[in-house]
């Protein structure tokens, strides 16, 4: 089977990062496993890249599609210490060239009531459901319709009615272009700029790399956080929620991290390309894959208060998505560069795409109605992306009904845990000084 363009730039980047989806899902009751064993099944040999081998040929590197077990896909465990069980698979790596791309345990705390002989339904505990995915497979945005095609499965069969059929298609990458008429699809397969090689050299203040480093998870939850008065804010100031967030992250960072105030800073941004795709056709090509595009914001420096950034962050993120080929520039670039024979691109990889040493992914609204098993209600989630290895940072963002909530996986110690932590305290502040 194919790679594609993304699934070649993500096994190239590993220096950078650990390939890493990671997810966690709190439900309200006991997930039944044997329920999800079939569900997982389905969804699985609906999608042949989730079983597939990467191999890494000298030439044309492919996907190899592999037999696999349920065993290979799920780990059901029932403890006594839940916090460790979760590290423990939090700290797994799947490998590339593994037979299945993708692993699912579901953490039972030994203690809790539901997990008793005597206890009546599954209601009297939790379950923590943990997902770990490769993110030459899929983005974010692949990674939760993966889940809701999960819960869709689990909850046919929870009901007792047949297994849906799941929306799948091509991966291609090209699938951004379709929804252009043919002119504008020649013009944007000519943006050939490197828009990922930055001027300036801001890192995030993380301590000196060290071999003793392992992965930290951070996440901070502004529970009951206004969500209804943050987005009238943003409604009366005719601002995006999206700038008010980048801005506070902005202003925090360079507070966190001591950047001059009069000196340029740039953030990634990571954009949805599927916007692109064409319309109302789009679902027969929504397979399982990489649309992710770039959005360089580059602004002077921070304000001098929040209410400053805002407004230097609105005038770029402005100019760019007025731009008629948003998300689309410099993935020709990479285009081009895996024309070559792989051994060659493997080297080549940094003269066309570097990393974001800063980057920012807001997630959204979480869809909870779409992820419930069963009878089971979402209570807690936590979605972030690959752990960075320093200098590289990126923060994400995401929204679970009035819980807003800030998340970085990163290879650090318990000094950069901390760093980390004031950022988001320092997001927080910033947020509420403008409500």
């Amino acid at each position: 089977m194919r790679a594609e363009l993304w699934d070649k730039l993500h096994f190239i980047l590993d220096h950078s990062t650990d390939r890493m989806m990671r997810g966690e899902l709190w439900y309200d009751g006991l997930i039944q496993a044997d329920v999800l064993k079939k569900a997982l099944l389905h969804v699985t040999a609906t999608h042949p890249v989730l079983h597939s081998s990467f191999r890494d040929h000298f030439i044309n590197p492919h996907w190899e599609v592999r037999p696999y077990t349920i065993d290979e896909l799920l780990t059901v465990i029932d403890t006594d210490d839940l916090d460790r069980a979760r590290q423990d698979f939090m700290n797994r790596v799947i490998l590339a060239d593994s037979n299945v791309q993708y692993g699912v345990a579901v953490i039972n705390d030994k203690s809790a009531a539901g997990n008793r002989e005597s206890a009546a339904g599954n209601r009297e505990g939790r379950s923590l459901l943990c997902v770990m995915v490769n993110h030459m497979c899929m983005d974010g945005r692949g990674l939760i319709t993966f889940l809701h095609q999960l819960a869709l499965c689990y909850n046919r069969i929870y009901a007792g009615l047949p297994l849906p059929d799941l929306e799948t298609g091509s991966r291609e990458y090209s699938k951004i272009y379709t929804g252009m008429s043919f002119p504008a699809r020649l013009r944007a397969k000519m943006l050939l700029r490197n828009i990922t090689r930055l001027k300036e050299k801001r890192t995030f203040a993380y301590t000196p790399e060290d071999p003793s480093d392992r992965l930290q998870i951070i996440t901070q939850k502004w529970d009951d956080a206004p969500i209804v008065k943050i987005k009238e804010t943003a409604k009366k100031q005719k601002i995006a929620v999206n700038d008010m967030l980048l801005a506070s992250y902005i202003q925090a960072l360079s507070e966190t991290s001591g950047f001059p105030p009069d000196k340029p800073l740039t953030i990634t941004c990571m954009v949805d390309n599927r916007r692109h795709i064409k319309q109302p056709a789009a679902k027969e090509f929504m397979g399982l894959t990489n649309h992710v595009g770039l959005m360089q914001l580059r602004v002077d420096g921070c304000g001098a208060t929040i209410k400053d950034t805002i407004q230097r962050v609105q005038e770029v993120t402005t100019r760019e998505k007025n731009k008629r080929f948003f998300g689309l520039h410099g993935i020709p670039l990479i285009r081009l560069g895996y024309r070559l024979p792989f051994f060659l691109v493997k080297p080549g990889t940094l003269l066309w795409f570097t990393p974001p040493v800063l980057g920012f992914s807001n997630v959204g609204v979480i869809p909870e109605e779409q992820l419930k098993l069963g009878d089971l209600t979402l209570s807690d989630i936590m979605l972030v992306g690959p752990s960075q290895f320093k200098p590289h940072f990126t923060v994400f963002v995401q929204v679970l009904r009035n819980t807003l909530i800030f998340t970085t996986a990163v290879r650090g110690n318990e000094q950069d845990r901390e760093t980390v932590r004031e950022l988001f305290d320092r997001m927080k502040l910033h947020l509420k000084s403008e409500l």
